[in-house]
């Protein structure tokens, strides 16, 4: 196989795409991946019909993050040997490592896929600098970024890198499943507000739980719903707050992809108070869904997808501004209907198809290197 894609576990942002990029190149790719999925994940989704590989790997876990060293990797990549690959940019993992060098010495001309950014790196040590910079200076020769931001941290890291070496594949939800199975139906949006994703510190839910708390003091009453799992000791802080302020709320728990659009359709705002996403794939659910987002800048779709004061807001982490935000949306029925329009037309900019067109013309990129490399030189006479 000459091209080969080359990631960490499949996902259901990631799946789809390659399933397109494979169909577009006519069967011509296959994908690789470290393990078949982190134990923290308890999504379940049909994976393509494209040809994939998934390696027997030695789980090493760090806290909740779990990184994987494939022993089978190095022999796999000897054996076939591509002239083109694209390389998740796994710079915490060892199989990351192992792939991105093993491709430089093999000659494989390398795009690196990363979904990070300078935003979500602040804070991180020395050494990890000094990988990143070795990283995107050297073992790679087109990059592919899942945001601007992305781009944005590869060109910190090597300033000469350059325009056309550059590709956005951006992280996206299924548009297309959400509006089949939301077309024509009359959800009821019974909540006020909607927390989605994982009850972790990093989604800040306290403070979700503090602003549902505020809007009640603002509106007289605030219907949150949660759906998502995570850290008992989280979820027990947040019905503390909703029981002090009599706040009603639902604790959905993980909702499998097939019922997402219901819930999502349930409720008039999204509220993403992270600090530190590479996206937030929810944002493009709830959009889809007709539900306006207030987030952080610690997102970044902040900027991309979710544009402030036209189909949500984008914040810092003040529960008053939140508050104060939300609660106008909620009681302008006008305002909210455009916001909830605009998100819509927003994130149909995004999708499965334009993020495989970006690992597409990634691969026509390194294709022209190879073809450039081999060409016979011209005597001329």
């Amino acid at each position: 196989m000459d091209r080969l894609i080359i990631s960490d576990i499949p996902t259901p942002w990631r799946e789809p795409v390659f399933e397109r990029v494979h169909r577009r190149l006519d069967g011509a790719v296959e994908v690789v991946y470290f393990k078949d999925n982190e134990k923290r994940r308890l999504w379940t989704f049909p994976m393509g019909r494209h040809p994939k590989t998934i390696l027997p790997a030695i789980t090493l876990k760090t806290g909740e993050t779990e990184r994987f060293l494939n022993l089978g990797l190095a022999p796999l990549l000897i054996r076939r040997r591509p002239r083109v690959a694209v390389v998740s940019a796994c710079i915490k993992d060892p199989s990351g490592w192992i792939a991105m060098v093993l491709c430089r010495l093999l000659g494989t001309k390398v795009a690196l896929l990363d979904d990070s950014w300078l935003g979500r790196e602040q804070g991180i040590g020395r050494l990890q600098r000094v990988a990143r910079r070795l990283t995107y200076r050297w073992l790679g020769d087109a990059y592919v970024g899942s945001s601007l931001g992305t781009l944005a941290l590869h060109r910190h890291y090597n300033p000469s890198l350059r325009a056309d070496q550059c590709f956005l594949s951006h992280l996206v939800g299924d548009n297309e499943f959400f509006q089949r199975r939301l077309a024509g139906r009359q959800v009821e949006r019974r909540f006020d507000v909607l927390f989605s994703g994982r009850i972790v510190d990093v989604k800040n839910p306290v403070f979700f739980a503090e602003v549902g708390a505020a809007i009640k003091a603002r509106l007289g009453r605030c219907r949150v719903l949660i759906i998502g799992e995570g850290e008992e000791r989280l979820k027990a802080q947040m019905r503390a707050v909703f029981a002090k302020h009599d706040v009603h709320h639902d604790f959905a728990g993980f909702i499998q992809h097939q019922d997402l659009p219901d819930y999502y359709a349930q409720a008039r705002l999204l509220l993403l108070p992270t600090s530190g996403d590479c996206w937030g794939v929810v944002i493009n659910e709830a959009m889809v869904s007709g539900t306006p987002v207030i987030t952080t800048e610690w997102t970044a779709a902040a900027g991309e997808l979710v544009l402030h004061e036209q189909n949500g807001y984008v914040l810092p982490l003040d529960v008053n501004r939140w508050a104060e935000a939300a609660s106008n949306l909620l009681s302008d029925e006008a305002k909210w209907n455009a916001y909830s329009a605009n998100g819509r037309a927003k994130v149909a900019e995004f999708n499965y198809d334009r993020a495989a067109t970006g690992i597409l013309d990634a691969f026509a990129y390194l294709e022209g290197l190879v073809n450039a490399r081999v060409q016979p030189r011209v005597v001329r006479a």
